[in-house]
């Protein structure tokens, strides 16, 4: 799921991530996990990065080559229990 670039910072995406958290809540699940490209490498998703850290996700792990070796998939994971 994502938002439109001409609507970040709105607060749809928290609203988007909280009704998705309590849903996955509500399903039994424990942990939740997303990706992106690792921060550093682009400047855009160095602000996903930096909204998922917000969020209080935790950098997890880095697959280097997941995508393609210009895009390392980035990893964060949280605890809904």
């Amino acid at each position: 799921m994502g938002v439109l670039k001409e609507l970040h910072r709105k607060g749809i995406g928290r609203e988007l991530f909280k009704s998705a958290r309590e849903a996955a809540a509500k399903q039994g699940y424990s942990f939740i996990q997303v990706k992106t490209v690792q921060m550093g490498k682009y400047k855009e998703y160095d602000r996903t990065n930096k909204f998922y850290l917000s969020l209080g996700f935790k950098e997890f792990e880095v697959f280097p080559t997941l995508w393609d070796e210009w895009n390392p998939c980035q990893v964060y994971v949280m605890s809904i229990g």
